[in-house]
């Protein structure tokens, strides 16, 4: 038989993170989560589920990750919410705070990532991969505000031009375990094998932005760009 079945991966909840009246777009609520489904393979050696819906796949025919629950609860910020987090990032890019329209200037599409300590070593404008989508204001700045991730460290850019590269998620194989939190690009052969978790976006020649937000609290440091993984960041 061409089928074999293998584990859905499931996740341990994070802790919740900001006031129960404060809503980020992207994020999971506490009483939502990944399926505990079966993932099997087709006789073209693609992924699939036992039970699949159309729902399942994006309109380029990838397998998504199924969740389920309600939208209830204190919220996880530091991940994403697969089917929200694609929606804000496809074309053109949205708030990953509130699905609305994000802040745009002469310079670009504005985009705040959490880091890591080593920004002086970069050199900028430069290209950025990225899971996280971009922001409005007002949500970047209740962001900086409440974000654990981001008070450890955070960037600030502006780019004009955001492409979908691929995704990341878990890869299945016949003959081994499942890989997660795997950078795949839409022209790699493992696209057939990927349960996708988040859509990833290139951003070009993206510059530091020093004005739009205060800067008191960035350190110094490389973006988590590489790609910007669960972190809300």
């Amino acid at each position: 038989m061409p089928h074999l079945a293998l584990p859905a991966t499931r996740r341990a909840p994070a802790a919740d993170c900001g006031p129960a009246e404060i809503r980020l777009f992207i994020a999971p609520y506490a009483d939502e989560t990944v399926s505990d489904i079966k993932v099997l393979f087709d006789e073209h050696g693609r992924v699939r589920y036992a039970d699949e819906r159309p729902s399942d796949r994006c309109v380029d025919g990838y397998l998504w990750e199924r969740w389920e629950g309600t939208q209830t609860g204190g919220q996880r910020w530091s991940e994403h919410y697969p089917e929200r987090q694609r929606h804000v990032m496809r074309q053109p890019p949205r708030c990953g705070g509130c699905a609305g329209e994000a802040d745009v200037n002469e310079r670009g599409m504005l985009w705040l990532l959490n880091a890591d300590a080593g920004t002086e070593r970069l050199t900028f404008p430069r290209d950025i991969i990225t899971a996280t989508p971009p922001m409005c204001v007002p949500d970047a700045h209740q962001a900086l505000r409440l974000c654990r991730a981001l008070r450890e460290g955070f960037i600030t850019l502006r780019a004009r031009v955001a492409e979908p590269i691929g995704v990341k998620g878990t890869v299945y194989s016949p003959s081994a375990p499942p890989q997660e939190d795997q950078l795949v690009q839409f022209d790699d052969s493992r696209m057939d094998r990927v349960v996708a978790r988040q859509l990833i976006l290139k951003l070009y020649d993206a510059d530091l932005d020093t004005t739009t937000l205060p800067t008191s609290h960035a350190k110094r440091c490389d973006p988590h760009d590489a790609p910007a993984g669960r972190r809300h960041g």
